[in-house]
């Protein structure tokens, strides 16, 4: 497979985020070399300086999960956090948190606890605010969590399930900052991103930075608000470029091949399975690690790891083979996850299969 087809390949699966007023870029990283490539609409009033593909800033949603999931791996390393132990033992704050939800268990959603702090219901009979965790707070959290667990909702499960909780990872973050005694964003900075060289990956941005940013849209175009947020952060809060998502594929691809500080281990720790998601719970085709799912579409194909993000805006994802030493990414300011019809022909492109005939074609 020759460079040119690698780039079509991409350029296909990029085709599935593109709109009337949207940006699309696609990363492909190889042997430690990026090649970005990019779709914008005209631009009304372009830019004195044109903006790099890979310099642009997009919402990356649940993709902040992944990034989660490696900060708790880093406390563990670090012993600091006991990921089977139950949560409610990190500090007091989480007395109301039922025995059997553990650090592990939140970060690779098998807690039990619902997606969203609104019961489904709910929210499908009144739609969710247009910022919809700008409001939920540290203290929102703890009294949902009190109410919870004196509800019928709340019951040990008889068997381990796999049920993907946003609600949960926010927890997650919650404890991380309670143990430690940092802001989750702070605890995140200093463990996670400034290790990495992550400059372009953060939730508040320098003038610079927002300039780089690309308004979140729906599909047909109309602007929505960029999503905030407070106790919810660690499930959907950051915003990143291609250029930071290719030094984080790159720092992940490096520390599987030689894990040498406690954030290569940590990095390696989160990739690793922790719930089957295949047939009899088996780890193929899929598997829940911390984070990340793991995805093994093909035996004859290796494995990858994958996590997608959606706001009301902006959609991304993120896949990166650590045994070929390949990624991509696709960052859009294209809510597709608000419109059924561009959802379904988003996965009707089978974006997963695609990437991982991608990896193949490179191994």
């Amino acid at each position: 497979m020759t460079g040119s087809d690698n780039t079509a390949r991409l350029r296909k699966m990029m085709a599935a985020y593109e709109g009337p007023q949207h940006s699309v870029v696609g990363m492909q990283l190889h042997d430690g070399c990026a090649q970005y490539l990019m779709v914008q609409p005209p631009l009304d009033q372009p830019p004195p300086a044109p903006l790099a593909p890979e310099a642009l800033f997009f919402e990356i949603g649940s993709i902040t999960k992944v990034f989660t999931a490696i900060l708790l791996c880093h406390l563990v390393e670090e012993g600091m956090v006991d990921p089977q132990a139950p949560l409610r033992e990190i500090a007091p704050e989480l007395a109301e948190v039922p025995d059997w939800i553990t650090a592990e268990r939140l970060s690779a959603h098998t807690s039990g606890l619902p997606r969203i702090h609104v019961p489904l219901w709910k929210a499908l009979l009144r739609p969710l605010p247009a910022d919809p965790y700008a409001t939920f707070s540290l203290a929102d959290l703890l009294d949902w969590l009190q109410r919870w667990r004196h509800s019928p909702a709340c019951k040990a499960p008889r068997k381990l399930r796999h049920g993907y909780s946003n609600l949960g990872v926010g927890l997650l973050g919650e404890a991380l900052a309670l143990r430690t005694g940092q802001p989750y964003l702070a605890l995140l900075q200093d463990r996670l991103l400034n290790p990495l060289g992550l400059t372009d990956t953060g939730v508040t941005l320098s003038a610079d930075q927002q300039r780089r940013f690309q308004q979140p849209r729906r599909p047909r175009g109309k602007p929505v608000l960029p999503w905030t947020f407070q106790a919810i952060a660690a499930a959907g809060c950051l915003r990143s470029t291609a250029g930071d998502l290719a030094r984080f594929a790159a720092a992940v691809i490096k520390a599987h091949r030689a894990p040498e500080t406690p954030l290569d281990r940590a990095i390696c720790r989160a990739s690793q399975p922790v719930f089957g998601l295949g047939p009899k719970d088996h780890t193929t085709p899929a598997a829940q690690c911390s984070g990340w799912l793991q995805l093994q579409l093909d035996p004859a194909r290796p494995r990858y790891l994958f996590h997608d993000g959606a706001t009301a805006g902006s959609t991304a994802a993120l896949y990166i083979c650590p045994e070929a030493g390949k990624a991509c990414a696709i960052l859009s300011n294209n809510g597709i996850a608000a419109s059924l019809w561009r959802a379904l022909k988003l996965e009707g492109s089978n974006q997963r299969r695609q990437a991982a005939e991608l990896f193949a074609d490179l191994h």
